[in-house]
């Protein structure tokens, strides 16, 4: 289990990166009309890398986490993977999805896809944050002897 949920939590953050520094120059560099005929057709083939990663680490870090003794320091690092994976699934939920579902629609101006752009960017930062601190944790959990 430790070994899933240190691959999962580093996947993930991997994918995070991946999107965070390789597709938003794209989507800035593509123009509005191109970007969104894109994210409509192509996006959603990330999901499965952000699901085969994340739902793992999710599960890991909880069943860890109810395992390690109580008040211990493993216990504190696995919640500290899950509180970083809550945070990314938190931000998602709030931001990425009404974002996401208003790029499918294709009823914004470029103008507006421009701003809902600046917005997912921005808020994808907070995702990639949430992700690296959730991997880092869960290596330090896996490196801690207790």
């Amino acid at each position: 289990m430790k070994l899933v949920t240190v691959i999962g939590s580093a996947g993930f953050f991997g994918v995070m990166l991946s999107i965070g520094t390789g597709l938003v120059p794209f989507f800035y560099l593509a123009g509005p009309s191109a970007f969104e005929e894109w994210f409509a057709t192509y996006f959603v083939f990330f999901l499965s890398g952000v699901f085969i990663t994340s739902v793992p680490a999710f599960i890991g870090s909880i069943t860890l986490m109810r395992r390690s003794t109580k008040e211990s320091r493993q216990r504190r690092l696995w919640r500290n993977t899950l509180l970083g994976l809550v945070v990314v699934y938190g931000v998602t939920m709030a931001v990425h999805l009404p974002l996401n579902f208003s790029f499918w629609s294709f009823e914004l101006t470029d103008a507006a896809i421009i701003a809902n752009l600046g917005w997912w960017s921005a808020a994808h930062v907070l995702r990639i944050a949430g992700a690296g601190y959730a991997s880092y944790n869960a290596f330090r959990a896996v490196s801690t002897a207790e």
